[in-house]
């Protein structure tokens, strides 16, 4: 028995296919959105094995990404998508007992469904740590958890801002001689692709800093610990070194971590409080 948890982003479709105790993945994968064959056939060909006996999913996709993702589920397995929203707040079960997540947004369901779920998995992972869980994608999130032993999480709020790819595209669409540029990342750019090209990058280090060291002193204020800094989605990696080396010489964080597969994880730790709390059939 295998259940079917997916992840629609603007870009891309992630996905993997659970266990049944849903402790571990068996297979994931991805499927970019840009592509000449349809989403809903590419995705079908992926699902068909293991035969998934459920579907759960989150999406900041639009409408068609998700009718895509339906007519696939539906093709391989006749089953209907459970589609995941945040929520006010969640209560583990199964391999997530004993965690409970409050939202702290001032609308809960206004939380992208995405963000959500990260931070269900990166507190399931880290519980009664304080967090920053810092998403890169085609938008770079970075969310604030305070965490404290015998009290349930508080998702406090967190930050939306252009991601890496987006900086660089805006500009070469916005102005009349900056190109769509691919330079590197130095001290001191001598030239126009290395100044985009660093000069976004540092966006991006100096955003999850900023966030991290405001949260890290507000935490020191009331007498917590630093948070731990969790790093997720594409560009992850290419940040690590960067955020690592000044944060933790500082103290500012106590780790700094990269977690793959963060909203899938989440997805499915909800799959199981989900089915948890769902009746059973009479017998």
């Amino acid at each position: 028995m295998s259940w079917l948890v997916i992840d629609a982003g603007n870009t891309a479709v992630k996905w993997a296919h659970s266990d049944a105790e849903g402790n571990r993945f068996i297979g994931t994968g991805v499927e970019y959105r840009l592509n000449l064959q349809p989403l809903a056939d590419r995705l079908a060909a992926a699902w068909r094995l293991p035969r998934p006996t459920a579907a759960f999913a989150c999406s900041v996709a639009d409408d068609e990404t998700m009718r895509a993702i339906e007519r696939a589920v539906d093709e391989v397995a006749a089953i209907d998508v459970q589609w995941l929203r945040a929520q006010p707040h969640f209560a583990g079960r199964g391999p997530g007992y004993g965690l409970a997540l409050i939202n702290g947004y001032r609308d809960p369901l206004q939380l992208g469904a995405d963000r959500w779920h990260a931070m269900i998995a990166a507190c399931a992972k880290y519980p009664n740590e304080s967090l920053v869980v810092a998403t890169s994608g085609t938008a770079t999130t970075v969310d604030c958890v305070r965490g404290e032993a015998g009290k349930a999480a508080l998702f406090l709020g967190g930050v939306i801002a252009p991601g890496l790819e987006l900086m660089v595209s805006s500009l070469a669409r916005g102005t009349a001689r900056l190109p769509l540029a691919d330079g590197r990342i130095v001290a001191h750019p001598d030239n126009t692709e290395d100044a985009i090209a660093t000069g976004t990058t540092n966006a991006q280090i100096g955003l999850i800093e900023r966030v991290a060291r405001s949260f890290s002193a507000e935490l020191a204020d009331e007498g917590r610990p630093p948070p731990r800094l969790l790093l997720s989605g594409g560009r992850a990696r290419s940040l690590f070194a960067a955020l690592g080396r000044h944060l933790l010489a500082e103290r500012i964080v106590t780790a700094v971590s990269i977690e793959d597969n963060l909203v899938l994880r989440g997805v499915a730790l909800r799959a199981h409080a989900e089915a948890a709390e769902a009746p059973r059939p009479a017998e």
